[in-house]
């Protein structure tokens, strides 16, 4: 009986030993394919290609235009799109979203959420309902571009608003569903 539980002991031991190793293989395997630490699309600087959304011409839907931007050390990308988007369009069948001399919206990147702070020009804008969506979507759309913002939400002078006088800014516009 003494020689048989000995033949299991080390049977056990042999498994236990064998189970250490095969843990240490996968260890070190997975240590040499750890994935690469690349910067976000908001920290690359230099000559960018960015999407802008503009209101079409007709005011009933938007017209993508690419834009050629150089970018600064220190710059914020996303306050930069914004200015970009507020400058107006440089193709032909887009229409501005707003006039000219209205200012830049503030924007915030909070764990994935785009928060923007309208001025309180936009509340002034007198715009219909295809006009306000044309400007929010406009921006949502834009901004939405970046693979870190999965959502935008819209503050005024700093304050949630149920609106801008026609479309409700109470949810947050996310990506649309593949």
């Amino acid at each position: 009986m003494r020689g048989f539980l000995s033949w299991i002991n080390l049977l056990g031991f042999l498994v236990l030993l064998l189970a250490g190793v095969a843990l240490w293989l996968v260890q070190q395997h997975e240590e040499g394919t750890k994935p690469l630490n690349l910067p976000s699309d908001l920290e690359i600087r230099g000559q960018r290609t960015i999407k802008l959304y503009f209101a079409n011409s007709t005011g009933d839907g938007l017209v993508v235009e690419e834009r050629n931007v150089q970018l600064t050390e220190g710059e914020y990308v996303l306050g930069r799109v914004l200015q970009e988007l507020v400058r107006g369009p440089q193709v032909p069948g887009a229409a501005p979203l707003v006039p000219a001399g209205t200012p830049a919206p503030t924007v915030f990147l909070r764990e994935g959420t785009a928060l923007v702070d309208l001025p309180a020009a936009y509340r002034r804008l007198g715009y219909g309902t295809a006009g306000e969506m044309a400007l929010i979507y406009g921006i949502a759309n834009t901004l939405l571009e970046f693979k870190e913002i999965q959502q935008v939400k819209f503050l005024l002078e700093g304050q949630e608003v149920e609106s801008l006088g026609h479309l409700s800014l109470l949810d947050p516009f996310r990506r649309p569903s593949p």
